[in-house]
């Protein structure tokens, strides 16, 4: 996990113009939140876990929302902090503690926070299964009863289509070879990344103890339509037009499993206090 360390922190901000840098990046997020207002509770604090430089931690802290983030890049964190900086006074005392942390060994008491957020690529830098599992179930172990778990898993299937049109090559050099066998390629950054289907992420999360109320494709049916749906944005009516058939489609299976990120919203067992 040093390497992952490393790269993001060499790359924290790049991380955080990644969600902004155009209209189809930006769907990541759009979509995202709209599911987080859809289910996070009135009250409460949220754990943004592998948060990076704080992207959704300050846009939920700006809605009201008091949040503790951790992830396991050092210059996401420095990061994250320097960019409440410049925010009201309120917004800033809305983020908690930002640390340093690994989402496999989380810092925190058993059913400490309202909602546990892992949102983005942490999950897909757990090439072990193990690992994967160990992650999930310290995300559960922190989350109140009753409390919301959002995940997110990149997905295999958006993967392999992006691989015939920019990289063909990695279709026959090996690259490829245990990809079907257990999920794993090399990706960014020279390190092995794990990539998601839909099925396996909700088992991954209910195998944890979660009931699963949703799962939704972030990029929805624009998946692999990069072009073209950064065109769209320049008319405003045919985009917000665009925007609505994506939300009310991100929830059908085949959109959620041809999607860039998997998003899985569960919840913990237990009544909620």
């Amino acid at each position: 996990m040093t390497n992952v360390a490393d790269f993001y922190t060499q790359g924290a901000a790049r991380e955080w113009e990644r969600l902004e840098q155009a209209p189809y990046q930006h769907l990541e997020f759009q979509v995202t939140l709209h599911f987080l207002r859809k289910h996070l509770p009135p009250e409460g604090v949220i754990l943004d876990a592998g948060g990076g430089p704080g992207r959704y931690a300050l846009a939920l802290s700006r809605e009201g929302r008091e949040v503790v983030l951790c992830d396991l890049a050092p210059g996401n964190i420095a990061l994250a902090r320097e960019q409440f900086t410049g925010e009201p006074e309120a917004v800033r005392a809305r983020l908690r503690e930002a640390q340093v942390a690994d989402i496999r060994a989380l810092p925190y008491a058993d059913s400490t926070y309202t909602a546990v957020l892992c949102l983005g690529g942490p999950l897909s830098h757990l090439p072990d299964p193990m690992d994967r599992e160990q992650a999930v179930r310290e995300l559960v172990r922190v989350a109140a009863p009753g409390g919301l778990v959002v995940l997110t898993g990149i997905g295999a299937l958006a993967v392999l289509r992006t691989i015939i049109m920019i990289c063909p090559h990695e279709l026959v050099d090996g690259s490829l070879d245990t990809f079907s066998n257990d999920g794993n390629s090399p990706g960014p950054g020279g390190m092995l990344w794990h990539w998601f289907r839909a099925a396996e992420l909700r088992e991954l999360a209910e195998s944890a103890g979660l009931t699963t109320l949703e799962m939704a494709g972030c990029q929805g049916l624009s998946t692999g339509l990069e072009e073209a749906t950064n065109r769209l944005a320049a008319n405003e009516e045919q985009w917000q037009r665009w925007l609505d058939i994506l939300l009310a489609t991100a929830t059908e299976p085949p959109v959620v499993d041809m999607a860039e990120h998997l998003l899985y919203v569960g919840r913990k067992e237990g009544i909620r206090e």
